[in-house]
């Protein structure tokens, strides 16, 4: 396991130092099928703070963490930067609420019609019937739309999976399903005609997300039921392994 920056910071080293950011926003009044009150977008970051450092020490380590691939973006926060280890970004359906949920879908990014699968007018409250059973645990759909982390921080045995399932705890608490659609966002948009890169690239993104107890649907839409063992049992596994830094 790889676990230091090119400047020779230990990453893993760094992991009990990450914050949680959470941004969200949900209209009051409906306007359009855009502005649903229903729908809620939201957005959530994993940071690293750098406050002004005490000694020499401290600020050298600040500064080889500022090399190229170990944060998404950075910006001033307080009297410190912060780096973004990883991003995550979605919207949360309340199903009980919502009136039409295809146009809700389809006034956003084009990546959310790939979600269409999910729901179904002649499944309960709009859900597919076979997802129909998860409505027991509640009537909230989480729709992954994207989720990316800092280059440097990939490879070290699951940071990114890890970092995921701890965000997940906020964004999904309520929910009866979580969606995804895995895809190797790297990939350019002009060069996704190139079928054989894009199922060697698609095939890890695959099989991180299926480590987290996701599991496939229809049409490469991906579903995760939150309270299920095998999602529970993925966290553990990954709190086992990190749990020397954490």
């Amino acid at each position: 396991m790889t676990d230091a920056t090119p400047g020779g910071v230990d990453l893993l080293s760094c992991l009990d130092r990450l914050q949680l950011r959470f941004d969200s926003a949900a209209p009051l009044v409906a306007t359009d099928a855009h502005d649903d009150p229903a729908v809620l977008e939201w957005s959530c970051r994993a940071v690293l703070p750098l406050w002004d450092p005490d000694d020499d020490e401290a600020a050298a380590e600040n500064s080889r963490l500022l090399t190229p691939g170990v944060s998404l973006a950075d910006k001033n926060e307080g009297d410190g930067r912060e780096l973004t280890i990883l991003a995550m970004s979605g919207i949360t359906l309340d199903l009980w609420h919502i009136g039409r949920i295809y146009d809700s879908l389809d006034s956003r990014d084009a990546d959310y019609e790939h979600f269409a699968p999910l729901f179904n007018k002649s499944g309960d409250l709009g859900l597919h019937p076979d997802l129909e059973e998860c409505l027991v645990n509640g009537a909230h759909v989480v729709i992954i739309d994207r989720a990316r982390i800092a280059p440097a921080w990939r490879g070290l045995g699951g940071v990114g999976r890890l970092l995921i399932s701890r965000l997940l705890r906020w964004v999904a608490g309520r929910a009866a399903i979580v969606a995804t659609h895995p895809y190797p966002i790297d990939i350019p948009i002009d060069e996704r005609d190139d079928e054989a890169r894009e199922a060697r690239e698609k095939a890890p993104v695959q099989r991180c997300w299926q480590s987290l107890g996701f599991e496939p649907f229809r049409e490469d839409v991906w579903v995760m039921q939150p309270h299920l063992r095998a999602h529970e049992d993925a966290v553990k596994r990954l709190e086992a392994t990190f749990s020397p830094y954490l």
